[in-house]
C-alpha cells in the first residue's frame, strides 16, 4: 500500500511540473481564449493580424519558433467570418480542397506531397504536407486545416528538409492542440436603453432591430444570437418567468448561479429549427430588480454551445437596471 501511495505521489508531482501533457518538457501550453484554443509550443507565440483582401473576414495568426536554430516555425491561423460563414458540407469540402491547393500554388517551388480528409477535434478537416523553398532553402510544410464557427483554424509547421525530428515535433504540436471555451470580451461601450437598462454586448456582435415590445436589445453573431427582455413591472418576477418558460416544454435544466455577487436564475433548454435541420441550445439568465425581472437570453447550435456559453454568461453579468 505504501509503495502504491509513493508511486501515485511521484506521478502527481510529475504532472504538476510538466506544463503540457503529451508535450516535451521544455514546451509550454498557451491558451488563446479569445479564439477558444490551447496549444503547446517551444516558445511564446506572437500574435498579429494578417491583411487579406476580403473585408468580411479577419485572419489572425499566432507564431512561435524552435528554441535552438529558429528555423522551425509553428503557426495557428484563425480565420473568422464577419457576416456569412461556411456551414454546408459541400461548401466545406470545396473550401478545404481549394485552401490546400492555393497554399501549394502560391509557395515558391511548392509541390504537394500528400493531403487527406480527416476529422480533427470533431470537425471536418484536411491534413496536408508539401515541399517548398524559402530564400533558396528547402522546407517541408505540414499542417491541418479544419472548419469551425463558420470559419477555419489552421495548424502549420515549417521545418527544413532533412530535419530528422520534424515529424515528431509536428505530431506533438498537433496532439497538444485543444479547443477551449471562448472568453467573453465586452464591446468598448455599453448598450443603454431609454428604459434604464444597460449592459455590455460581446465585442464584434451586430445590433439587430427590435420589433417585440418586451425586448430592449437584440444582437447576433453568425449562428449565435442574444436578446434582452425587461418586464418593467415589479410584480413580474423571475419565478413567473420560469413558470412561463417551462410551460413551453423546452426547458431542460433550471439552476441558481451567482454572477458579480448577484443571484441569477439560469434556464437551459433547446429550440429546433426545422428549416435548417438544426437544434439550438438556449440559455436565459433572469435577474430580479426593483422594476421587475430582466432576462438576457441567447442561443447557439447544440454542438458548439459549450464554446460560446461563457460569452453569453459574461454579457449577463454586466446587466444593470436604474
Amino acid at each position: 500500500m505504501k509503495k502504491f501511495v509513493f508511486v501515485a505521489v511521484v506521478v502527481l508531482l510529475a504532472a504538476m511540473l510538466c506544463p503540457s501533457f503529451g508535450a516535451p518538457s521544455d514546451w509550454q501550453e498557451y491558451e488563446v481564449l479569445e479564439h477558444g484554443f490551447s496549444v503547446a509550443l517551444p516558445s511564446k507565440p506572437q500574435a498579429r493580424t494578417v491583411p487579406i483582401q476580403s473585408p468580411d473576414w479577419t485572419l489572425r495568426v499566432y507564431e512561435a519558433f524552435g528554441p535552438q536554430d529558429k528555423t522551425t516555425k509553428f503557426s495557428v491561423f484563425v480565420s473568422s467570418p464577419e457576416r456569412k460563414g461556411i456551414y454546408e458540407e459541400e461548401s466545406m469540402d470545396v473550401f478545404l480542397s481549394g485552401h490546400i491547393a492555393s497554399m501549394v500554388q502560391t509557395a515558391e517551388n511548392g509541390k504537394l506531397i500528400s493531403s487527406k480528409r480527416i476529422v480533427f477535434r470533431g470537425q471536418p478537416a484536411m491534413e496536408y504536407e508539401f515541399s517548398h523553398r524559402v530564400e533558396g532553402v528547402g522546407y517541408l510544410a505540414r499542417g491541418v486545416t479544419f472548419m469551425i464557427d463558420g470559419g477555419h483554424i489552421r495548424l502549420s509547421m515549417w521545418s527544413p528538409v532533412g530535419d530528422s525530428e520534424s515529424r515528431a515535433r509536428y505530431e506533438r504540436f498537433k496532439a497538444s492542440f485543444q479547443l477551449r471555451p471562448i472568453a467573453f470580451r465586452p464591446a468598448s461601450a455599453p448598450f443603454k436603453s431609454q428604459r434604464g437598462v444597460s449592459f455590455f454586448p460581446p465585442l464584434g456582435w451586430v445590433s439587430m432591430s427590435v420589433v417585440d415590445s418586451a425586448l430592449i436589445a437584440k444582437y447576433s453573431n453568425l449562428t449565435r444570437s442574444m436578446q434582452v427582455a425587461f418586464a418593467d413591472n415589479p410584480a413580474y418576477t423571475c419565478d413567473k418567468f420560469q413558470a412561463e418558460a417551462q410551460a413551453f416544454g423546452r426547458t431542460t435544466k433550471v439552476s441558481r448561479i451567482v454572477l458579480g455577487n448577484r443571484s441569477f436564475l439560469k434556464l437551459v433548454g433547446f429550440e429546433d429549427v426545422p428549416k435548417y435541420n438544426v437544434r439550438l441550445t438556449t440559455v436565459q439568465y433572469c435577474l430580479n430588480s426593483h422594476r421587475g425581472a430582466i432576462v438576457l437570453g441567447g442561443s447557439e447550435e447544440e454542438a458548439m454551445f459549450w464554446r460560446w456559453s461563457g460569452v453569453l454568461e459574461g454579457a449577463a453579468e454586466t446587466l444593470q437596471v436604474r
